[in-house]
């Protein structure tokens, strides 16, 4: 520690707790906010949960509209057609999972700076603060609420695209476990996949410093702790969702200063080529590059297996593998009916060191190691 030099952010203002969304009316009164734009999915509006959101809008006789257009992955031409309805509101709110937070950051940076989704691609593409944006996720996995970092499908390209900047996080996050009480039992598994491994990744890849762990370590406990009960009844079990929803809040403010890694440029690699769950591509991913960066990271690999009453750094990967098993979640890309020519295989490649995350990785895989890596993820293969 006392060799340690690093540096930490988190801009967003957190309001946590059941019953925060209760909230939003106060905060609308002192900022005297008149007009929002909601942004979320067909699925989330159907559920019921922007209910919530607009009672305390309407209570505080506030102008709003709705885009529930948000797709999975969400391509350029769905984030485009949320602009025009966000231009004049003063304050864009995101409901929903990661895709509906980051359709509402990047629609949030066009609407104060113009231009389109493409301008943005890259790192410190914005050129200033944004108007208001705030994030109220109805799922336990993306941490996106409290992080600066936006994702894209180019269709054209087939490929998942990044937007990095500090500019892009919300200026408030209001994380209440009631909203993910409804999400289904899969996509509970598939988003806790994800922020399981946002936190393993920001243990062990190279950015990784004292205030990103101690949020990691905790983020797992927690996910270990919550996560099957959550999936079991979600629906009653308040404790476990509130236990998921801080983890998945940790975990996105651990990887939004240590990054992500090769699990992660592999997970947009088959979201961008198959259009999966990211939460589903990141759980298919994790154990493979888990036993990949194992003899690189030892030493931390041992902490993590440690943290779940284990003694030694391979029970880490066999803990990862029972966790998502137990949670219902495939092994494979075969299982969940995809099968990978030689072709998708070498596209997966171009893809995986396409995506800026492998740069964090604790080590630099080969072409022909990744190859390796995307066979286990495709089909059983007997070492």
């Amino acid at each position: 520690m006392e060799n340690a030099f690093f540096g930490f952010e988190m801009p967003t203002r957190l309001l946590f707790g059941v019953g925060a969304v209760g909230n939003l009316g106060f905060e609308f009164s002192i900022h005297e906010w008149g007009s929002a734009l909601i942004i979320t999915d067909a699925g989330v509006a159907k559920a019921g949960l922007i209910e919530p959101v607009e009672s305390q809008l309407r209570g505080q006789g506030v102008r709003y509209e709705v885009y529930s257009g948000v797709v999975p992955n969400p391509t350029i031409e769905s984030i485009e057609a949320a602009v025009p309805m966000a231009r004049d509101k003063d304050v864009v709110i995101a409901v929903g999972g990661g895709s509906v937070m980051d359709t509402a950051k990047l629609v949030n940076a066009i609407r104060t700076f113009g231009g389109g989704v493409r301008d943005y691609e890259g790192t410190d593409t914005v050129p200033g603060v944004c108007k208001p944006l705030i994030a109220i996720p109805t799922t336990a996995g993306t941490g996106s609420e409290v992080t600066f970092i936006a994702m894209f499908t180019d269709t054209e390209r087939r490929q998942k695209m990044p937007v990095l900047s500090r500019y892009l996080a919300p200026h408030l996050a209001i994380v209440d476990p009631e909203m993910s009480r409804r999400l289904p039992p899969a996509a509970t598994a598939q988003t806790g996949a994800d922020a399981l491994t946002h936190a393993i990744e920001a243990i062990v890849d190279l950015q990784a410093n004292p205030f990103s762990d101690m949020l990691a370590f905790e983020a797992i406990r927690l996910i270990f702790k919550y996560l099957p009960r959550a999936v079991e009844d979600g629906e009653n079990d308040l404790e476990a969702r509130a236990g998921m929803a801080f983890a998945a809040t940790i975990a996105g403010a651990a990887f939004n200063n240590s990054m992500v890694g090769l699990a992660h440029a592999i997970a947009h690699a088959l979201g961008g080529l198959y259009d999966l769950p990211h939460g589903l591509c990141c759980a298919l991913a994790l154990p493979v590059v888990m036993q990949y960066n194992l003899p690189h990271r030892h030493e931390r690999f041992e902490q993590i297996a440690n943290v779940l009453g284990m003694p030694i750094a391979e029970d880490s990967v066999l803990k990862v593998r029972q966790l998502l098993t137990e949670v219902g979640i495939p092994a494979h890309l075969i299982d969940v009916g995809i099968e990978v020519s030689e072709d998708d295989l070498e596209t997966l490649t171009d893809l995986t060191f396409a995506d800026g995350s492998i740069l964090f990785n604790p080590v630099q895989p080969s072409r022909e190691e990744v190859k390796h890596l995307l066979r286990h993820i495709a089909t059983y293969i007997p070492e």
